[in-house]
């Protein structure tokens, strides 16, 4: 191994640090241009993240006319907008050009939750995103006489509905789009209707297991392939029975 002599480091140090202040002197002059320039007043805004909320809401909720808004007092938009119950974060960032940037994060509603005569969107954590006021697609209704607290559903019976059903559609993601509503009757019974392939009622009994939902899985296997007719099938039984 050959030792490099003192002098000729200190030669190639003394090369190396002017090209570093080059290049740091640069890179500070292109900030000073980007954000030391006047920033201009905010004349544009643009949304990322919306998934079931649209720009038109999210201003109504603002306080602000969708049709002509004034975005000039946008300062506070960001500590109320945290406040939605549709949103889960949000984050406003100013761009010198005039953009107004918004980043959310909406909440995904899982179920729609039907008591007495409202409708209420919840989370997987049966937080309540809505009432009456569904704006979520193709999401199944739950219906009985659960208790619904300030912020969220309440009690175990709801909550053992929504992981029974949560476990069965990931087992049978077919059923998603066919199953319309599961409904708690007073007598403790539960009943599915379904709107594929055709408006069907299924009676399941008092338990809603994982089995009943491979029954009625297979069922309609069977009833697509042997293009059975039916308005109601019946699976309190060993076996389906078709009406």
């Amino acid at each position: 191994m050959v030792d490099t002599p003192p002098e000729i480091k200190e030669k190639r140090f003394g090369r190396v640090v002017p090209i570093l202040l080059v290049l740091v002197g640069l890179l500070a002059l292109g900030l000073v241009f980007r954000w030391g320039r006047p920033v201009k007043p905010v004349v544009r805004v643009e949304w990322k993240g919306l998934i079931a909320l649209s720009p038109p809401e999210v201003l109504s909720y603002l306080g602000v006319d969708p049709k002509a808004p004034n975005i000039g007092d946008w300062k506070d938009w960001e500590k109320r907008l945290a406040n939605h119950p549709r949103i889960r974060k949000v984050r406003i960032t100013r761009d010198p050009d005039g953009f107004l940037i918004i980043n959310l994060q909406e909440k995904v509603a899982e179920f729609v939750i039907h008591v007495g005569n409202s409708l209420y969107e919840v989370d997987e954590d049966l937080e309540i995103i809505s009432r009456d006021r569904v704006l979520a697609d193709h999401l199944i209704v739950i219906s009985g006489q659960f208790t619904v607290g300030e912020q969220k559903l309440e009690g175990r019976q709801i909550f053992d509905i929504t992981k029974e059903m949560r476990h069965a559609i990931s087992l049978y993601p077919a059923l998603k789009s066919r199953i319309s509503e599961l409904a708690v009757e007073r007598d403790g019974n539960y009943t599915l209707y379904l709107k594929s392939p055709n408006p069907i009622k299924v009676y399941l009994g008092d338990k809603l297991e994982l089995n009943v939902f491979r029954k009625l899985y297979a069922s309609l296997a069977y009833m697509e392939a042997e293009s059975v007719k039916a308005v109601s099938i019946d699976l309190r039984g060993e076996d389906a029975v078709y009406h």
